[in-house]
């Protein structure tokens, strides 16, 4: 089981959903944005578990990140499912900062 993609809710009881999957997006921007490192970096999957459910821990995005695709990335990573983005405002949201960068 791919536990560092995972969201708290799969880990805790098992949930997967569009929500979970908004959750795995963000680790996904987070290991492009790291040069393809692998997720919390040192930890082992049971520690990696014990972070993100019982301690709520998210990873930094590393330095070079943009802060608006950072902040689209900590979205992602909501504790509550409801408050994570859907992949189409997601979209939208990259397509704008893309737009933005592209036109100056």
């Amino acid at each position: 089981v791919p536990v560092k993609w995972l969201a708290p809710e799969t880990l805790q009881d098992k949930i997967y959903s569009l929500k979970t999957d908004v959750w795995s997006y963000g680790v996904l921007v987070w290991e492009i944005y790291a040069d393809g490192a692998e997720p919390y970096p040192g930890l082992t999957r049971l520690q990696t578990r014990a972070k993100i459910v019982v301690q709520n821990y998210r990873m930094e995005m590393p330095k070079e990140t943009p802060k608006n695709v950072a902040d689209i990335v900590y979205s992602c990573w909501e504790k509550d499912p409801a408050k994570r983005p859907e992949m189409s405002k997601i979209f939208r949201m990259l397509r704008d900062i893309f737009e933005r960068t592209k036109n100056g």
